[in-house]
């Protein structure tokens, strides 16, 4: 069931001590009112009956004061809970037990005792009366008239003592669902209502009777009596109706509630059947009601007419009395039924999907509106023609019932209409404040406020599902984005860790590529500088005899010129070639540059070659290479790109000879170098791995497997790109392609 607001609930547990005791003073009042008069009237009228009047008027306060002390006392649970729920303190189970058996059992037996004290007092007076001879007749109307007054005072008091507990009930106690209560005690509070409605217009009746209509006593007792077989019947067909109309919502109770199930869709039918019902049961239940009233009352004075007991003139005013108490009646029934059945239209337009066409009222506003001021102008006019026509003490008591009777029902006219608009403004300000979570039922029926409240509804749940989706669809967006986020730095940082990883690996192989290849030059290296030394060395004894022997005799001079020419030819033939193979090896050795600068293809050919000389003895090199071709990069890595590529040429040739040919030339803005050789090829199987790390075909301690993958890295460091062609039998091509020098230098 829809609940209070926040505001509205703390509003009302702070005023649940006052609604309860209001509602105990004037239900007091009014039985006071209701069922004293008629006994303090027939006192009067029998002897010593102002003494008995003296003794049980204080003795009946006592009771009654008695009786709502222990009321009290009986709901002293229910209101230290409601302190404890509004101080905002931790309900204990200890609690809510007293406090759910206060709820239930109170009501019931402030009513038992009520009926008690009323019932003792009427019989203690019809007692007197019978023992004064005034008559069984007389004193059996008394009793019946005050049992039926107190039973329908009693009936309202329940009512109100439910009203007044209902709203805040499942906050007291949680652990009771609001729809299972109604469910519950629905067709209770219609019987007691039913029961109140009947018993006030008796009571009213006989009041009207005496002191508008002037009707006598023992006409009035007869009247009364002649009432009750329409009534018993009416009473019989009223309830008919209510087992029969009620049919729809007991069977959504049974589905909904009652049942072990997963309980009812949203679009279910039983709900509309339900709804519909619940609309229409107050006023089907009103009409057999005031029907019945009038008929039971029209009854006993027809009774009465025939017997001669009421005039003409009497007659017609006592039946057009009981025409507009009737009215009022069937105003009252409906009103009320309607507050009682309110909480199941709210409860089904908040849980249920209601279709407007369906569903509609059976009136809509202006028709309520018409027929309700209509009957309180109808029934102001009769009161007053009626005040006017009574005699002198009639006439206040006259317009003092005509007041209450006319002022309830206008208040629960405009409570019934004002109410709805008050909540569709509160709703109104909270959805305007963005707060959509609290459903927008109908108050009551679906007339045009109640459809207004549909509407909001509908669109307060559009408005909830698109900002729910829409913040879904954010909170979703924004998680992913975190992932993603989050995945992509922790990628990123895995990544950076792994490119400085690599670079770092790969600049330990390059070092460890280009010592290994330093080591393997070392004894061919070795070996060319031992020559030139030991021609050098070889000479310095030749050339010092001659020096010696050009100072002894200074003859032959031409000879020893021409002889110590060839000599010194011989030193610095050995010493040139030292000092190219020293620079050679130390520009092949020497640390990679931090800026690239201009590298010239020929003298890395040139220089690599010389320092390969010794592994190249047995093979012919063909070297082509055009004038001025330049690229951007760093010397000591292209060195080591030739070096790998020439070793590997000469050994894929083998010591029985071969040829390589390394070209370099000019294509477009690019440099396109070649290293060929006629040894014995790649298999196909072998060609896709040759650049993969540590991938070789050689034997154990010949090679690393590096070399053409360091060559692969260097090449792509330098923007370049290297393929390869081999066929088995024929030999191997390696194509390096790099950015000509003045096209790097102007990118």
């Amino acid at each position: 069931m829809p609940t209070m607001s926040q505001g509205a609930q703390g509003a009302h547990l702070a005023s649940l001590g006052r609604r309860l005791l209001s509602i105990a003073l004037i239900s007091d009042l009014v039985e006071l009112v209701g069922c004293g008069t008629p006994i303090v009237l027939w006192l009067r009228s029998v002897p010593y009956g102002s003494l008995l009047l003296q003794v049980s008027l204080p003795l009946t306060l006592a009771a009654l004061a008695a009786i709502e002390l222990r009321a009290g006392s009986r709901l002293g649970p229910v209101l230290r809970l409601a302190q404890t729920v509004r101080s905002g303190a931790k309900v204990r189970a200890e609690e809510t037990s007293p406090a759910r058996a206060a709820l239930s059992k109170a009501p019931g037996e402030a009513m038992v005792a009520h009926v008690l004290i009323w019932a003792a007092v009427a019989t203690a007076a019809t007692w007197r009366a019978w023992r004064c001879a005034q008559g069984a007749l007389p004193a059996a109307a008394l009793v019946e008239l005050v049992l039926v007054t107190t039973v329908g005072l009693t009936a309202l008091r329940i009512w109100a003592f439910r009203l007044a507990v209902g709203p805040v009930q499942p906050v007291l106690v949680p652990n009771v669902q609001g729809i299972r209560t109604l469910a519950d005690g629905y067709r209770g509070d219609i019987l007691a209502i039913a029961i109140a409605i009947v018993g006030i217009w008796q009571a009213v009746l006989a009041f009207f009777l005496r002191f508008s209509v002037g009707m006598t006593a023992p006409a009035l007792t007869l009247g009364m009596f002649a009432m009750w077989p329409g009534l018993i019947v009416g009473a019989l067909l009223w309830w008919h109706a209510v087992l029969r109309k009620t049919g729809p919502i007991e069977q959504y109770f049974d589905l909904a509630v009652r049942s072990k199930g997963k309980g009812l869709g949203r679009a279910d039918q039983s709900a509309v059947h339900a709804f519909v019902a619940a609309e229409r049961v107050p006023y089907g239940l009103a009409m057999v009601e005031a029907l019945t009233l009038a008929a039971s009352g029209s009854s006993g004075v027809v009774l009465l007419l025939a017997r001669g007991g009421l005039g003409r003139s009497m007659a017609g005013r006592a039946l057009l009395l009981i025409m507009v108490l009737s009215l009022l009646a069937l105003c009252y029934g409906l009103l009320l039924r309607q507050r009682v059945l309110r909480p199941l239209l709210s409860h089904l337009g908040a849980r249920h999907a209601l279709p407007l066409d369906q569903v509609r009222a059976p009136l809509g506003l202006r028709g309520k509106l018409g027929g309700a001021m209509g009957s309180l102008l109808l029934a102001s006019a009769i009161f007053v023609w009626l005040c006017a026509s009574a005699a002198e003490p009639g006439r206040i008591v006259t317009l003092a019932l005509a007041m209450v009777l006319l002022s309830g029902m206008a208040m629960l006219l405009i409570r019934s209409i004002v109410a709805p608009l008050e909540t569709l403004e509160e709703r109104s300000s909270e959805m305007a404040k963005g707060q959509l979570a609290r459903p927008v039922p109908p108050w009551g029926e679906a007339d045009e406020a109640g459809r207004l409240a549909f509407i909001f509804e509908e669109m307060r749940r559009s408005l909830r599902d698109r900002l729910r989706s829409t913040e879904s669809i954010n909170v979703d967006l924004e998680r992913e984005v975190r992932r993603r986020t989050e995945a992509l730095e922790q990628r990123n940082a895995e990544l950076r860790d792994a490119i400085e990883k690599l670079r770092r690996a790969q600049d330990n192989l390059i070092r460890t590529e280009k010592l290994a290849s330093m080591g393997r030059l070392v004894a061919g290296i070795a070996h060319e500088i031992n020559n030139p030394v030991n021609a050098v060395i070889n000479s310095l004894g030749p050339l010092a005899d001659l020096v010696r022997q050009v100072l002894v005799t200074a003859g032959s001079t031409e000879k020893l010129a021409s002889e110590t020419e060839e000599i010194l030819a011989v030193v610095q033939r050995g010493a040139a070639r030292t000092k190219a193979i020293v620079q050679a090896l130390h520009g092949y050795a020497r640390g990679d540059e931090s800026v690239k600068r201009e590298v010239s293809l020929a003298r890395s050919i040139d220089e690599t070659l010389g320092l390969l000389q010794h592994r190249l003895r047995h093979v012919k090199v063909t070297r082509s290479v055009d004038d001025g071709v330049s690229i951007m990069g760093f010397p000591g890595q292209i060195d080591q790109v030739l070096m790998n590529l020439f070793t590997n040429a000469a050994q894929a040739i083998g010591p029985q000879g071969g040829a390589i040919t390394v070209s370099a030339r000019r294509q477009d803005e690019r440099v396109l170098l070649t290293v060929a050789d006629d040894g014995a090829g790649i298999p196909p199987d072998v060609l896709p791995h040759i650049f993969d790390p540590f991938f070789t075909t050689k034997d154990v301690g010949e090679g690393s497997g590096l070399g053409l993958s360091i060559v692969h890295g260097i090449v792509d460091r330098h923007g370049g790109n290297i393929e390869v062609e081999s066929e088995v039998g024929r030999g191997t091509r390696f194509s390096l392609s790099f950015p000509l020098f003045a096209a790097a230098r102007a990118g």
